[in-house]
């Protein structure tokens, strides 16, 4: 009875906390990436989508673009898993960065896949954006599963089917990480802090007790 009853409570705690994200807050000092868009044959979409190294470790991200079709929006755009090829055909990139196995149906920052930008933070609602925000959940860090240098940016119709992509590339070091200290970053990172605590909090009262029913 005592071994099935700790299998239960494991099992909840497993539930509870499988396809999070957790926060990265290891991208400070590390290179910036920018993804750029120029006008094709196939779109007419030009900008920027750049990420640094934000105050509190995780990225500071400045969109900047214009020229998207004045139909067929809301536009979602996302970090895919592999960059551009050679031929230009963004189905090559494949899928959504998503390390942890998270769910573009999930309701919780964490619990979206880690390249769902646009699930976090709102798709593009018009033929352009200029915007910023802090996103906790991707890292500039080579070191960590969320990296994502060496991959790409799609933006999509809201079908989902491909408008443009572009592959990341470093931007020369600007001597350190973001000045932005807004108020607006510290609550982005405060407010998905929490959730990301409430998880642990589980975990760990699961595991607290695990531990009483073998006293």
């Amino acid at each position: 009875m005592v071994s099935y009853s700790i299998l239960s409570v494991l099992a909840l705690a497993s539930v509870a906390i499988a396809g999070d994200t957790p926060i990265q807050s290891d991208s400070a000092d590390q290179p910036s990436l920018q993804a750029k868009f120029e006008k094709s044959e196939k779109s007419d979409i030009t900008g920027t989508i750049t990420f640094e190294p934000a105050n509190n470790g995780s990225v500071l991200v400045k969109v900047d673009v214009e020229g998207l079709p004045s139909s067929g929006g809301p536009f979602p755009y996302h970090i895919h898993e592999r960059p551009v090829p050679a031929d230009g055909n963004c189905t090559g990139t494949k899928m959504h960065l998503n390390p942890y196995g998270g769910n573009e149906n999930a309701t919780t920052p964490q619990g979206l896949e880690a390249g769902d930008l646009s699930g976090r933070h709102g798709k593009i609602q018009g033929t352009s954006l200029s915007t910023e925000y802090v996103d906790n959940y991707i890292s500039l860090n080579p070191d960590s599963k969320t990296y994502f240098g060496d991959l790409s940016i799609v933006i999509h119709f809201a079908n989902t089917s491909r408008i443009t992509c572009s592959n990341l590339t470093e931007l020369e070091s600007n001597g350190g990480g973001s000045n932005s200290t807004s108020s607006s970053e510290a609550g982005v990172s405060t407010a998905n802090g929490a959730g990301n605590l409430q998880t642990g909090g589980l975990l760990a009262g699961a595991l607290a007790g695990a531990a009483a029913l073998l006293i």
